[in-house]
């Protein structure tokens, strides 16, 4: 990274342990209340946070572009009209905060008793990570709430920075690699000055171990995560013909995490099964623009790319709301030209809610020949290049 780009992830990073901070500094009371921000159907548990990294990311660029759900329509405003990722602004993608059904669920069940006290004085009071796992499943590193931003400059990913509420844990995937770091208590102000170079000198560098060095069978190779929640999203993924047979027994979980999902393919879900590939089956570009940092930065055992992508197009796509859950290409922000490929945001402007747009793609081990196989049997294009 440029040192603009070091110091950008750094504003990112404050970002989220504010966020963080504020949440926890909250009561239960606070954050489940219904509040009139954004749509207005909104938790405090979802407003505290955003509200925390707009002001912070403005304070510190106010020309730069960040997108959310509850903001897309002030920066559609703005948006990039030019395709030349040269000339595009500096844009962050960010979700607030991620799994927020569970996250309600969770803060009702620990502030029943008190619903005044801070939420981070109840966590601190009991086995919060033990809690959510009984509560959902496991590994709370991975199945947790998070926060996360995604940083795009000129048509490629800088990086992304996801942040764990109940773990403390941030993680950061950039060209220096894909790192966990361990934060302080909640109320300690030293969290307020972690930078990037902090984390990389301390942080544990997290790794993405490939199919040979796990020894997975090529059944193991097939199983994998990804949202299935909700009406359409089976019909869609059913259509994408991934498996000739019935694949209800090789789905990990239907309602998954969304911008941490690729550490399902890393060391933190070693423990909790064999996981070969991850899927956004026709989400929103929120669930999964944080995974293609990780995709460009997570490193094999050889210091090779760990993970591929691939982005699949299906020939008659199912909608969701209005919107596309397959794009062709000519619709996709995967843009490629000669030897040139890069992200066209400035495709997004089309769509009245730039948050809204969606996609399938497919994230997997670099060596996961069962599943890229079938991927590219049906032709079905490879991004890993495009950011």
């Amino acid at each position: 990274m440029q040192g603009i780009e070091r110091t950008y992830c750094d504003v990112c990073i404050n970002a989220l342990v504010g966020a963080w901070r504020e949440l926890l500094e909250a009561s239960g009371a606070e954050t489940l209340r219904k509040v009139r921000y954004g749509k207005g159907d909104t938790l405090g548990l979802d407003a505290i946070p955003e509200i925390t990294i707009s002001d912070r990311l403005k304070k510190f660029d106010q020309h730069a572009i960040l997108i959310t759900e509850e903001l897309d329509v002030q920066a559609h405003r703005r948006w990039p009209t030019d395709a030349d990722p040269v000339k595009q602004p500096l844009m962050f993608f960010c979700d607030p905060t991620d799994r927020s059904l569970q996250l309600e669920k969770f803060l009702r069940t620990l502030t029943e008793s008190d619903p005044v006290s801070k939420i981070g004085q109840m966590l601190s009071g009991c086995n919060p990570q033990d809690l959510w796992e009984k509560m959902f499943e496991a590994p709370v590193t991975i199945t947790g709430p998070t926060s996360a931003i995604t940083c795009v400059r000129k048509g490629e990913v800088v990086f992304s920075v996801i942040l764990g509420y109940i773990t403390g844990l941030i993680y950061v995937a950039c060209d220096v690699g894909v790192f966990q770091y361990q934060l302080s208590g909640y109320a300690d102000p030293v969290n307020e000055k972690l930078t990037l170079s902090e984390i990389a000198r301390h942080g544990k560098l997290l790794k993405f171990r490939s199919v040979r060095e796990l020894g997975y069978s090529p059944d193991d190779c097939k199983y994998f995560v990804t949202f299935l929640g909700k009406e359409g999203y089976k019909e869609n993924f059913s259509d994408s013909q991934l498996f000739a047979e019935e694949a209800d027994g090789y789905v990990h979980h239907r309602e998954p995490a969304g911008p941490p999902r690729p550490l399902y393919l890393s060391e933190l879900q070693n423990n909790n099964g064999p996981i070969g590939f991850i899927l956004a089956n026709g989400e929103k570009i929120g669930e999964w623009m944080h995974w293609l940092a990780f995709v460009k930065y997570a490193k094999n055992e050889d210091g090779g790319q760990a993970l591929r992508a691939f982005e699949i197009s299906l020939e008659r796509p199912w909608t969701k709301n209005g919107m596309l859950m397959s794009t062709p290409p000519a619709h996709s922000i995967f843009c490629g030209f000669g030897d040139m490929a890069y992200l066209d945001i400035s495709r997004l402007r089309n769509f009245e809610r730039p948050s809204q747009f969606r996609c399938m793609m497919v994230v997997t081990r670099h060596d996961n020949e069962r599943i890229i196989h079938v991927l590219q049997q049906h032709q079905y294009r490879e991004v890993t290049s495009f950011f």
